[in-house]
């Protein structure tokens, strides 16, 4: 679809998020997606199931020109909901202040070690870093980062019944 080539293209340009390919972004099952009110896409938060009842927040991303409208914290907010409804445990990575904000407001418990991440989520990774896409992507991107201060903060909220 036009909207999954634009993210693919958008993604490339920042240093925050791996990517996913086009055909990948199509495949998800769980994908929030923002528009304006003229039907204008501004922006997509997918969603990822992994082992153990754990969700993957894995990508946020509003189009700069409609950054700084509450779009990425609606669909967050939203992608964090479903979530909760179907009674899932949440994980989320960013290095992003906004993102890591909204952790905190939805009272996530902050990580500062990528070890404390849940067996799910190593165990994706195995599979998610297989891609020489990615692997690729990883290497080009970690050229990308400037040395800003920002670091990748882990997340989680575990469903309690």
């Amino acid at each position: 679809s036009r909207e999954a080539n634009q993210i693919e293209t958008e993604l490339k340009s920042t240093p925050n998020i791996l990517g996913y390919t086009a055909g990948e972004l199509q495949h998800f099952p769980n994908v929030l997606v923002a528009e304006t009110p003229s039907g204008e896409f501004a922006g997509a938060c997918i969603s990822k199931d992994l082992l153990f009842n754990w969700t993957d927040i894995a990508m946020l991303y509003v189009l700069p020109k409609f950054r700084g409208y509450g779009i990425g914290g609606k669909l967050f907010r939203e992608a964090f909901a479903r979530a909760q409804a179907r009674r899932r445990h949440i994980y989320v990575l960013s290095r992003n202040p906004s993102v890591i904000r909204l952790m905190e407001q939805s009272e996530m418990k902050i990580a500062r070690a990528a070890w404390q991440a849940p067996l799910a989520l190593h165990l994706y990774n195995q599979y998610h870093m297989s891609s020489l896409y990615r692997l690729s992507e990883a290497i080009r991107k970690s050229r990308m980062r400037r040395d800003d201060g920002q670091r990748f903060v882990a997340a989680t909220k575990r469903y309690e019944p």
